[in-house]
């Protein structure tokens, strides 16, 4: 009889801590919203419980990506808003490399947002040799990724769709809805049904679960993470046009910063020099453009074909 209760007792907790994600997560409407998801979707159970199961891992991941982040979440947000995206689609970034700018899989894509090279060079016209491979350029990357993210969707109309073609291609997706015969989403996760591959089923419900995380401080009074966050907002990455075969070692001492982070944003610059053409944008911090401005693109040749005096902003 005791064996039952706890069972009992067991069940209860577990169901009670379930049903709380709401007020544990104030901004899943929000979030659901963004990516075109009922909000009924918060009910679903394998949802549920995948919050439950992951959500003590996945902030513990959020916060490692945030770190790593630093110049890099302020741009991509910059740039989503520019495009006339919504901001929360940074988290798939965050899903695909970390915000990792040298991330690499095995596979062989790259970068932020994980491009292979035939879709980095073919659909985006990144180039991609020995010597620069933009697939690992913030800018140009993150700029890819916002068309490629709009041309999914005006084939699929729906950003939750959008995001899990992105992990598995617009056909899988298409191929899902007509097994499917609905766009439910909750239909289509359903590890019951197997009408999308498990790894499509488990990226769409990491990427709500990293976005809650990492919108709750919009939401949340005294949320840990919340400093943090607003701290982020202080600095993002400008392109400049440099000399071509310019260093990065050098333009680091002249800009008086970490050589290691000047890289860090540059890491489609393989060997550290801009390329042999007439002149280069290079990423450096915004806060780094008037000590740009005023110790490398004044003493430029203005009549120089290919050189600009000042940064581009």
């Amino acid at each position: 009889m005791n064996f039952y209760k706890v069972i009992v007792i067991s069940l209860f907790f577990t169901s009670l801590a379930h049903s709380d994600i709401r007020s544990e997560f104030p901004s899943y409407s929000y979030v659901l919203t963004e990516f075109d998801v009922d909000e009924r979707f918060m009910d679903n159970p394998e949802f549920k419980s995948f919050v439950h199961k992951h959500k003590r891992e996945y902030r513990k991941r959020f916060i490692k990506a945030v770190q790593r982040g630093g110049l890099i979440i302020p741009t991509i947000k910059k740039m989503l808003y520019q495009q006339d995206i919504s901001p929360v689609f940074l988290y798939i970034s965050m899903v695909e490399s970390a915000f990792n700018p040298q991330a690499k899989s095995r596979t062989g894509a790259g970068g932020l947002w994980q491009f292979t090279v035939n879709t980095g060079s073919k659909e985006f016209n990144l180039h991609i040799g020995q010597n620069l491979d933009e697939r690992y350029d913030p800018i140009r990357a993150t700029d890819s990724a916002i068309k490629y993210l709009y041309k999914m969707n005006n084939n699929l109309d729906a950003w939750y769709l959008t995001t899990m073609a992105y992990n598995c291609g617009n056909g899988c997706v298409n191929r899902s809805l007509q097994k499917a015969g609905t766009r439910d989403l909750g239909t289509l996760i359903s590890s019951r049904n197997g009408f999308i591959k498990a790894e499509t089923r488990k990226y769409i419900k990491k990427v709500l679960l990293m976005a809650m995380i990492g919108e709750n401080y919009l939401f949340k009074k005294n949320d840990n993470l919340g400093q943090m966050m607003y701290q982020l907002n202080r600095d993002s990455i400008t392109p400049v046009k440099v000399r071509s075969g310019e260093s990065l070692a050098r333009l680091s001492k002249i800009l008086n910063m970490d050589a290691y982070y000047l890289n860090k944003i540059n890491a489609h610059l393989k060997n550290g020099k801009t390329p042999y053409r007439q002149g280069y944008m290079i990423n450096i911090p915004t806060s780094k453009v008037g000590m740009f401005n005023a110790r490398y693109a004044s003493n430029m040749r203005p009549n120089r074909p290919g050189h600009l005096k000042y940064a581009l902003r």
